[in-house]
């Protein structure tokens, strides 16, 4: 009988220690300096490029079954760079960012489906400057063992999120802005 029972717990500890590792398996760390978050946008006709120095991010997707994931991204807007110190003061400023009252500007997604190019398309919720707005994400995911390839792309109306206040001539600075995302992650 005592066997009986042995035997009965070692079979559930098997297969609940296996669950587990199979639900940490799907758990992405970001590679130590492996990732950038970039964004373009056009400042009197002229497209410029920009990038956020810290960053992070919550990718838990297991490869098998993509669908049933998450993705939560978080950037310091503080830490805005676009290679010019004056625009990169204005973009902190309360007009634009307003780094000093919201420092952080999050994507967190509700669903992930699969996309018509082989990707995959990521709804969620964009917090900008304060404000929550629905977002899409469109992202490619490969791994390969240990390691994955995270790479996505998102257009943001800066009207939706009040960045840019005062700023409403299009032609002087442009509505939309493309962010891209490539990060190289690890287990």
């Amino acid at each position: 009988m005592k066997q009986r029972n042995y035997l009965a717990w070692l079979a559930f500890s098997t297969t609940a220690f296996g669950l587990i590792g199979s639900v940490s398996a799907a758990e992405w760390q970001l590679a130590q300096g492996m990732g950038s978050v970039q964004f373009s946008a056009v400042q009197q006709g002229t497209k410029f490029t920009g990038r956020f120095e810290t960053f992070s991010a919550q990718i838990n997707i297991d490869p098998a079954a993509v669908e049933s994931g998450s993705i939560v991204g978080t950037v310091d807007t503080s830490t805005v760079n676009t290679r010019d110190h004056d625009r990169d003061a204005a973009l902190t400023d309360m007009d634009w960012f307003d780094s000093a009252n919201t420092p952080e500007a999050s994507f967190k997604s509700t669903s992930i489906t699969a996309g018509d190019d082989g990707g995959y398309v990521a709804e969620g919720t964009l917090t900008l400057k304060g404000t929550e707005k629905p977002a899409t994400m469109n992202f490619n995911f490969a791994a390969s063992g240990s390691t994955a390839k995270f790479n996505g792309t998102m257009t943001i109306n800066r009207f939706d999120f009040n960045v840019g206040q005062g700023w409403n001539d299009t032609s002087w600075v442009g509505q939309d802005v493309e962010v891209q995302i490539a990060l190289e992650l690890v287990q």
